[in-house]
C-alpha cells in the first residue's frame, strides 16, 4: 500500500468516527501566510517574533505595575507613621500634663 493510499483510507477511517460520533466535517485548512503574500516560514517567524514582544511587553507591564503598587503601599505606610507620630507627641503631652 502506498503512503497516498495508506493517508487516504486513514483520513476515511478519521471521517467515519467523526460522523459516528456527531462530530461535524473538519473546515479546510487556514493558509493566512498566502493572504499575506509570504512565504510559510516568514509568517511563522514573524508570528513568533510577534508573540515574544508581546510576552515581553507583559513582563514589562508587571513589572512597572508591581513598582506601582510597591510606591502605594509606601506613601500609605508613610501616612499611617505620620499619624503614629502625631498621635505619640499628642499622648506625650497629655502624660506630661498629668505628671504635673
Amino acid at each position: 500500500m502506498s503512503d497516498v493510499e495508506r493517508r487516504e483510507k486513514a483520513r476515511k477511517r478519521a471521517e467515519r468516527w467523526r460522523r459516528a460520533h456527531g462530530i461535524m466535517p473538519r473546515k479546510p485548512a487556514q493558509k493566512p501566510w498566502l493572504a499575506l503574500g509570504v512565504s510559510r516560514s516568514t509568517y511563522f517567524r514573524r508570528k513568533a517574533k510577534a508573540r515574544e514582544q508581546a510576552v515581553l511587553a507583559a513582563q514589562t507591564f508587571s513589572i512597572t505595575e508591581s513598582v506601582s503598587r510597591a510606591e502605594a503601599f509606601t506613601r500609605q505606610l508613610q501616612a499611617e507613621l505620620a499619624e503614629a507620630g502625631r498621635c505619640q507627641a499628642i499622648m506625650v503631652a497629655v502624660i506630661g500634663e498629668l505628671r504635673i
